[in-house]
């Protein structure tokens, strides 16, 4: 079991999750069962290898501008009121998508704290449908990463953002994408969609990162602090991964900090799952959420 979810916490359990939590789900038994099936053989590390493969094949190389024309228009911008240049949170949604009230109960809270927070949206601006991604067709985290690049150039456009004090929060698909941009940026290795590693200052603008129900993959060195954020009651990501991981994280490296919260689920810091995010055992913790807010708000005002 504890080799099952290894592999499931590399990346397809954001699949799994995601056909499971969405309005859609009961359409996708078929999907779902297809994939249950794929981990009970014990095939999953082939079903990603053979996902890393098509994306490396299928992915077109594109620039970053390009990117930033996908990306930009479908931005959602959050800022506390006032003038003058403020931290900022450079939010990745899950493979599912957006989710607004997800995404407002965060800004709230960064806002209300004299941070600002932007929202991306990987899917609107390239007609990308949540299965496609979910099921790693589409915009695997290796080619996402470039969305955070993108990103992070992007912002020095906004007066309102202090482009030197960012931070990148993911979860679930997300966090994965954020934890192969530190592995990428550490090795000077591009995302799969673009051709060599852009300059864009990525270890010195990107102060934190924030990842929830993500799972730890390979060893990074940019000093980016982070914290991973985990429930004992995932049935998707399992957190003796990250466990495992951290004695070896690289001593020259950004210190990783795990939170492990007893009890909680995938998506646990949602405060309005829908139905299907409660038939597939979501529970909001509201404890554990606000620990994380206050972990995040720590690092944040700590840095400034």
């Amino acid at each position: 079991m504890y080799k099952t979810k290894f592999i499931l916490s590399a990346l397809v359990s954001v699949s799994f999750s995601a056909l499971l939590m969405t309005p859609l789900a009961q359409a996708n038994d078929e999907s779902r069962q297809e994939l249950e099936d794929v981990v009970e053989e014990g095939g999953m590390e082939s079903f990603v290898a053979n996902a890393i493969a098509h994306a490396k094949a299928t992915v077109k190389e594109t620039t970053l501008d390009v990117i930033s024309e996908d990306l930009r228009p479908y931005d959602q911008r959050f800022f506390p009121k006032g003038g003058g240049k403020v931290p900022t949170v450079l939010f990745f949604h899950g493979c599912s998508g957006p989710t607004e009230s997800h995404e407002k109960d965060w800004a709230k809270k960064f806002n209300d704290a004299g941070i600002g927070m932007i929202a991306v949206d990987s899917y609107e601006g390239r007609g990308i449908e949540w299965e496609q991604a979910c099921n790693f067709q589409a915009m695997t985290p290796w080619q996402r990463s470039a969305d955070i690049l993108a990103t992070i150039e992007d912002v020095e456009n906004d007066p309102r953002v202090d482009a030197d004090q960012l931070y990148l929060a993911g979860f679930s698909h997300g966090a994965v994408t954020i934890w192969a941009a530190l592995a990428q940026a550490s090795a000077k290795s591009a995302p799969f969609s673009l051709a060599e590693w852009p300059q864009v200052d990525f270890e010195q603008r990107a102060q934190g990162a924030f990842m929830f129900y993500g799972t730890c993959m390979q060893p990074w060195t940019v000093d980016v602090d982070s914290v991973m954020f985990l429930g004992t009651e995932d049935r998707y990501i399992e957190e003796e991964v990250c466990q495992a991981y951290a004695p070896k994280h690289p001593e020259n490296a950004g210190e990783l900090t795990l939170k492990i919260y007893p009890g909680a689920t995938h998506t646990f810091d949602h405060a309005n799952p829908n139905q299907a995010n409660i038939e597939a055992g979501s529970v909001f913790d509201a404890e554990a959420t606000e620990d994380a807010w206050q972990t995040m708000l720590k690092m944040i005002k700590g840095n400034q």
